[in-house]
């Protein structure tokens, strides 16, 4: 009670009665009779206590609920504020998409006019490259003719220098005949002249005997006779022999340039053998250029610039070593579009991903447009029944005002004379014209409003057409932009090639021009390895050509060329200067050897401890590094070894040693390994 009364909201105690409080409570409590007056107030406490309680909570119900509406209200303004902000981000939206709707079609139509524009350049372009195309026809049918007139003349000429090699042949062998029979002439003459110096020894030999025995003048005559005709003999023989020590040697040279024709001729079969190896490789390739011209002229589009590229190509070739490298030229090229055709078809298949995503949100976009489109009906229906309604409060109120008015008046005038069922009669009027008059209202905002319905229906009708219009329209504009989007990629994709192809050029372009700045360098190098290539190529092609036309302009005469003497002489000197070169670089690397070898021998002085020594007939001498007077010598032929270590002063047990890591085990290394502890030991115990 005490709780209650300071005005707690609970009817229940915070904390119990003290027993002091309890008496007092007790005291105050009123003493009644025996006869009933106790309990009469013991129900009026209780009935007290009961109803304060339902006050308590009713009023925390109260509050309860009082807080949930607030907090409804809150919800439900903040539900309000969002969809307000919701609508503005849809009007904003719709807005956007107006404007970018009529900026896609400004795009789309300037698209239009550059692709009219594009079609009609790449028609211009496409007549000037068919016109191009039969010039290059026509270039390769005069190529073709060209090199078909040089493969001509080239075959004549092999047949010439066939021709030449068998008269070469025949006039060798011709050679080869004369000398033989000659060498048998001198062969005879030689014993001739054997025979005729023994009969002049004899003969001299008798008349010196005769000549003490006969002293007759007939005698000396005869003999001085037979003196005088074997002097002219003689001198004849010694002429005869000069002849032929000239002729020998004219048949040697003839022997040498010979077999130095022959040699050059083997080359020049050679030489033939790769030709012809060329020649059919290059009909193989004229015939495959032949099926590519085919293919190409089947195809619709032509790279003028790569057309043009090869046929620079085809007019620089002059032996087959341009076609070869225009081979790898081309298969280099060949690569390097297969990358590009990789990267485009992965480009490609990302554009197509990337193309349907666009549909895919452009349809959303759609989608979105037509909620939006709905979302503005409903509110345009909704602003109409709103002001409808508007409407019908302004009219209400006007009516009421003027009522309000009239009644003032009414009151006005009245000024209280009249009695009350006057009064009352006129406001029983006013009710009815005010229901008459709502009535009217109302009927007449029905018709409106069917009218408004039915323009609406109307209105969605026409909106709906013209939205399979647009979403049509839109559709195939959808497309058209995908098309010309795909001829684009293409036409960008050729652009891109022109322009490696054209870099490609530029490159080789400069390339070239840089080739010709370093060749005008190199000239002014004395010593350049290439320079001395190019000058012995130089020099034997021009002494080989000296020396052709000599022998193709020697009349019959038995006589050699000076450009022969010079050949040889040229390749004399050349192989001069190769064993130079030879002799300089072996001693060179002689040097590098012993360089390397005493390198090798210190390591092996200072990881192992020895020092080697190699000698001749596959003798090596180890000194210690410990003992250096001492040596082991190791024969590696025989297998033997000699050491002036087997002293008593140096290592007694030497045999014992020997036996057992050589003989018995086999061990080199581990004997040379005890040898060097011995030597250390014995060195150590010296210091």
């Amino acid at each position: 009670m005490s709780n209650n009364a300071s005005g707690g909201s609970s009817p229940f105690l915070e904390t119990p009665l003290s027993p002091s409080s309890a008496n007092n409570v007790e005291s105050r409590i009123p003493r009644f009779n025996v006869n009933g007056n106790v309990a009469i107030g013991e129900e009026k406490e209780h009935q007290i206590l009961s109803l304060q309680y339902k006050l308590n909570t009713i009023q925390n119900e109260f509050e309860i609920e009082r807080l949930q509406m607030q907090r409804q209200l809150n919800s439900v303004d903040k539900k309000y504020r969002t969809t307000i902000d919701e609508l503005e981000h849809a009007l904003n939206d719709t807005k956007f998409l107006h404007e970018t709707n009529s900026s896609l079609n400004e795009e789309l139509d300037s698209l239009r006019k550059d692709y009219e524009e594009l079609r009609a350049s790449r028609e211009t372009d496409f007549k000037d490259l068919k016109r191009q195309l039969e010039d290059k026809t026509q270039e390769v049918d005069d190529l073709k003719l060209n090199y078909e007139n040089e493969i001509s003349v080239i075959n004549s000429e092999l047949q010439n220098a066939r021709i030449a090699s068998e008269n070469d042949k025949a006039m060798l062998k011709r050679y080869e005949e004369q000398v033989s029979s000659q060498s048998l002439e001198i062969r005879n003459l030689n014993s001739v002249i054997l025979e005729k110096d023994a009969e002049i020894s004899n003969l001299k030999t008798s008349g010196m005997m005769n000549f003490q025995q006969n002293d007759t003048t007939e005698e000396l005559t005869a003999i001085n006779r037979l003196f005088q005709d074997q002097v002219k003999f003689t001198k004849q023989l010694e002429e005869a022999n000069i002849k032929q020590a000239n002729e020998l040697k004219k048949l040697r040279n003839v022997n040498e340039s010979y077999n130095f024709y022959k040699i050059e001729n083997d080359k020049l079969q050679n030489r033939i053998n790769t030709f012809e190896k060329l020649e059919k490789n290059y009909q193989d390739s004229q015939l495959k250029i032949v099926n590519l011209e085919s293919k190409l002229a089947a195809w619709d589009i032509v790279d003028t610039d790569q057309e043009s590229h090869m046929d620079l190509d085809m007019n620089n070739i002059q032996n087959p070593v341009d076609v070869i490298r225009n081979w790898k030229l081309l298969k280099k090229e060949n690569l390097m579009l297969i990358d590009e055709n990789s990267k485009v078809t992965l480009s490609s298949n990302n554009l197509k991903i990337l193309n349907d995503e666009l549909a895919m949100e452009r349809n959303q976009l759609l989608d979105l447009n037509n909620n939006y489109e709905q979302n503005l009906i409903n509110m345009k229906k909704l602003n109409h029944e709103l002001e409808q309604q508007k409407l019908l409060s302004f009219e209400e109120c006007k009516l009421l005002r003027k009522q309000l008015d009239e009644f003032d008046n009414f009151v006005n005038e009245a000024q209280g004379e009249k009695s009350k069922d006057g009064n009352n009669e006129n406001y029983k009027d006013l009710v009815d014209e005010y229901k008459n008059k709502t009535e009217d209202l109302t009927n007449e905002l029905k018709r409106i409003n069917e009218e408004q319905r039915q323009q609406n229906q109307q209105q969605s009708q026409t909106n709906k057409k013209r939205k399979t219009n647009d979403s049509s329209s839109l559709t195939y504009y959808s497309q058209r932009i995908n098309e010309l989007q795909l001829e684009n990629s293409s036409l960008v994709r050729d652009v891109a090639k022109k322009e490696t192809v054209i870099t490609h050029l530029e490159a080789k372009l400069k390339q070239l021009a840089e080739l010709k700045e370093k060749k005008i360098r190199i000239l002014q190098l004395r010593d350049g390895p290439l320079l001395k290539d190019q000058f012995i190529k130089r020099k034997e092609l021009e002494l080989l050509k000296a020396e052709n036309n000599d022998l193709l302009s020697r009349s019959g005469a038995d006589m050699i060329p000076k450009s022969v003497y010079e050949t040889l002489n040229f390749e004399l000197k050349k192989q001069e200067d190769e064993i130079f070169k030879s002799t300089k670089k072996f001693m060179r690397l002689k040097e590098i050897f012993n360089k390397k070898s005493l390198e090798f021998i210190d390591v092996v002085n200072s990881l192992l401890g020895f020092k080697l020594e190699f000698q001749q007939d596959n003798k090596v001498k180890i000194y210690s590094c410990f003992k250096p007077s001492n040596y082991l010598m190791v024969d590696l032929v025989k297998n033997t070894l000699v050491s002036n270590l087997n002293r008593e002063d140096v290592i007694a047990d030497w045999d014992e040693l020997l036996k057992v890591w050589i003989e018995d085990r086999g061990q080199i290394p581990c004997f040379l390994a005890t040898i060097t502890l011995r030597l250390w030991e014995i060195s150590d115990m010296n210091k």
